[in-house]
């Protein structure tokens, strides 16, 4: 089996929210080269596909949560303009609260 780090020269990962997508270029090895956000609209997209251009101008992928909800909208956009993309799922979080909060 191809491991996707066989595959791009890197990642872009999004965490979109309602009004703002945060985005991180990652190498295939985890190394964060660069971080950016952007406003969850047309305009942000752009901003994102060219931050990804800069930073990873071969074979990249896009690890997204929220293909179904908050990041629907650039799904669609990277989806139109031939970028690959997965879904990822959200870490789970502790039951209860933070983990801070829990160990105190």
């Amino acid at each position: 089996m191809t491991m996707l780090a066989e595959q791009v020269d890197g990642v872009i990962g999004v965490d979109p929210h309602r009004d703002t997508l945060a985005a991180a270029a990652v190498s295939p090895i985890g190394a964060v080269l660069s971080a950016t956000d952007a406003p969850a609209n047309a305009r942000g997209y752009r901003l994102l596909l060219e931050f990804a251009r800069q930073h990873i101008p071969g074979r990249r992928c896009w690890a997204l949560e929220g293909i179904g909800s908050y990041g629907a909208g650039l799904a669609s956009f990277l989806d139109q303009a031939g970028e690959r993309v997965v879904e990822v799922c959200r870490p789970k979080r502790p039951a209860g609260g933070s983990g801070l909060a829990q160990a105190l």
